[in-house]
């Protein structure tokens, strides 16, 4: 809106006559009698972007910003504007609207020409049209300049945090290994201890003792088991993880596994069931970590699947694109689903999808919680074998349970770098 500020006093025709340099005496009084002399206070917008343009503004004093909607609310100041400058001219050009907004910064007097008088002079005169032109494209290249020096700017910020964070996370991953190393030793002996006593015939015989006894040892277990989980994830990122390669039968894998899980799946009425698996030919790999692999898989399974549903290990052999003649194991379940935001994010290290417990509550409790060290350790252990994994899920719905599917394919014929 226009200020009730008092227009200053000029000579609008001297006033234009520097600025359009060259142009006709009769074509410079045309553009004056045309011209209105308006005034606006800080914080007023003479121009909005997304609005028809109609007008050119010459400022005569004070300063104005530049804007650029960026996305929602933001915005980005692109420059200021000053006395002599003018602005306003690209829309009329274009015969399109605003490209930018322009807001008042300081107390501001322009002169206002409309679209029809100085379309007409720019027909007549084609010096004020390269005259414009020349002036556009100093701005453009002034705000070019100013948007990589920006850019560039950001760009060394932002190598200096990520270089300061990867330095914080490899002092985390040491103090994490060598705390799950120092950790993992005793917890080992206590295991040990424990289940001396668990099979000493004095303890079988005393119900209360048997059972104080047996938690004891599912708890010392599953210590243990979280620090090689640990110890397992520091030798992935750091490179110190050794693969063997020996003959292994995928099948006897995962039937081990399913005996493993026996009791958690009769207790939370789960059925496993193991299809095409001895066909399989012989896998030359890491028996240990791939056992790992599967355990972590069909754990992840039974921990997003509600009591009564059904997971299905399924394995075949494929022609993989890259990687040619594969083994193929699917575990699939009839769970809640991974969110479609997740599937990228479920194999990062601590990451959990969906709403779980932050605190482990057992690795076959329905949504138990835990480290979310499991799918991270699976994949850096396949990568390792030269192979891949990925997860696919129709989506995430506790009511209907859409279900996931997590495929991991090993090459047959990998030659390790």
């Amino acid at each position: 809106m226009d200020s009730p500020i008092s227009p200053p006093q000029i000579d609008v025709k001297e006033f234009l006559r520097p600025l359009l340099l060259g142009l006709a005496e009769e074509d410079l009084d045309e553009l004056a009698q045309a011209a209105v002399v308006r005034s606006f206070p800080v914080g007023d917008t003479i121009c909005q972007e997304g609005e028809p343009g109609d007008a050119v503004y010459f400022i005569v004093q004070g300063r104005v910003g530049v804007f650029k909607r960026l996305s929602g609310e933001s915005e980005r100041h692109l420059h200021n504007l000053g006395p002599g400058e003018h602005f306003g001219e690209m829309a009329i050009l274009q015969e399109g609207t605003r490209t930018a907004t322009v807001r008042v910064v300081e107390p501001t007097t322009v002169l206002e020409i409309g679209q029809e008088p100085f379309l007409t002079v720019l027909g007549r005169s084609p010096s004020l049209g390269v005259r414009i032109l020349v002036r556009m494209t100093a701005r453009l290249r002034d705000a070019d300049q100013r948007a990589i020096a920006e850019l560039r700017q950001a760009n060394e910020e932002l190598t200096r945090a990520l270089r300061r964070l990867e330095r914080l996370d490899r002092t985390k991953t040491d103090f994490i290994r060598v705390s799950a190393h120092e950790l993992r030793t005793p917890v080992a002996v206590l295991l040990g201890y424990a289940q001396m006593m668990q099979s000493n015939p004095t303890i079988q015989e005393h119900p209360e003792l048997r059972t104080l006894v047996e938690g004891m040892v599912a708890g010392t277990k599953r210590l243990h088991r979280v620090f090689n989980n640990i110890l397992d994830l520091s030798r992935l990122m750091t490179g110190g993880l050794q693969i063997g390669r020996n003959p292994v039968s995928i099948s006897v894998l995962l039937e081990s596994i399913q005996v493993e899980f026996e009791q958690a799946l009769e207790e939370r009425n789960l059925a496993l069931e193991l299809v095409g698996l001895h066909g399989l030919p012989i896998y030359s790999g890491d028996a240990g970590l791939l056992y790992k692999v599967f355990y972590h898989l069909v754990s992840n399974a039974i921990k997003y699947t509600p009591d009564g549903g059904r997971i299905t290990v399924t394995g075949r052999t494929v022609e993989a694109p890259d990687l040619g003649r594969c083994i193929e194991v699917a575990v699939e379940d009839t769970g809640i689903g991974i969110a479609p935001q997740d599937l990228d994010l479920i194999f990062e290290k601590f990451y959990r999808s969906g709403e779980v417990a932050l605190y482990s509550s057992g690795i076959t409790t329905f949504k138990g919680g835990g480290p979310g060290l499991g799918l991270a350790i699976a994949q850096g252990v396949v990568l390792a074998h030269g192979g891949r994994i990925w997860a696919e899920s129709p989506g995430y719905d506790e009511e209907t349970c859409p279900g996931s599917k997590f495929v991991v394919q090993l090459p047959l014929y990998y030659q390790p770098p």
